[in-house]
């Protein structure tokens, strides 16, 4: 599957990536990545509970974004709620939906070759994994309204897919930043540089699907609760190895999107 980038054309109100005003959405997208570094930065604070910053880190984001939409205006509101329901066009996007489970398994195997005992790996997985999947399923939709949904739209008239991918990469790995670095968080201890990876990957395949799907914020949130709902499955691997073996092939799915995904055609300023 190719993904297309949908053109933004003024006045084509359905069009869920149409925006009226390219250079005012810019201006809105810049505030909306600053109020979100500053949120990291709450979470920062020793008076942050670590229970909540989770929960803070996640969500907030989106409130973030519904604000800005409505202070936007020009049916901002209107075009971010039709990404959340958008279904693809070409139903074939969906089989995206089993990436995480392929990824998944793809860590499971380098893992195996690599020295990690075989027996006993699926041990304990089974009606866990559903109930994890659930209980990502409102961060996963919650972010991916805010950061594709709001955010990535607004720079494509002035970014590639994948140089909005790269630009969003930033603001967002440092947005997780916090629950690998502050004391009692839930990825305490953890290496910093598989995150990265992990979050660049991630952002790359999430846009590429976004853009490709024609602007379904359904779709990539559902991709997004996947890799996180999959989860359970490396809960018999050595966490650290884990960390890193998730981190190292989302990057290497991400390149594969880079070559083979159309992710650097330009939208030419005659669509805009």
């Amino acid at each position: 599957m190719t993904a297309t980038p949908v053109a933004l054309s003024p006045g084509v109100s359905q069009d869920p990536l149409a925006s009226p005003d390219p250079r005012r959405g810019l201006i809105f997208v810049a505030a909306f990545v600053a109020i979100c570094l500053l949120l990291a930065g709450i979470a920062f604070l020793p008076a942050m509970p670590t229970d909540v910053a989770p929960f803070v880190l996640a969500l907030g984001p989106l409130v973030v974004a519904l604000g800005l939409a409505l202070v936007e205006g020009n049916g901002a509101m209107a075009r971010l709620g039709r990404t959340l329901t958008l279904i693809p066009a070409n139903r074939l996007w969906f089989l995206v939906i089993v990436l995480p489970v392929v990824w998944a398994l793809t860590v499971l195997i380098v893992a195996i070759v690599a020295g990690a005992p075989a027996e006993g790996l699926f041990d304990g997985v089974g009606l866990s994994s559903l109930v994890v999947l659930l209980v990502v399923l409102i961060p996963a939709f919650a972010e991916e309204l805010a950061w594709r949904g709001f955010a990535v739209p607004r720079l494509l008239p002035f970014l590639s897919p994948l140089g909005a991918a790269l630009v969003l990469a930033v603001p967002w790995t440092i947005m997780h930043l916090p629950l690998v670095l502050v004391p009692g968080s839930i990825n305490e201890g953890l290496a910093v540089i598989p995150m990265v990876l992990a979050l660049f990957g991630y952002s790359i395949i999430l846009t590429w699907i976004f853009v490709g799907s024609g602007g379904s914020v359904l779709l990539t949130a559902i991709v997004h609760a996947g890799l996180n709902g999959v989860v359970p499955i490396f809960q018999n691997l050595d966490a650290d190895e884990a960390w890193l073996w998730r981190g190292v092939i989302a990057a290497v799915i991400a390149v594969l999107v880079i070559l083979f995904g159309n992710m650097q055609r330009r939208i030419p300023a005659a669509e805009i």
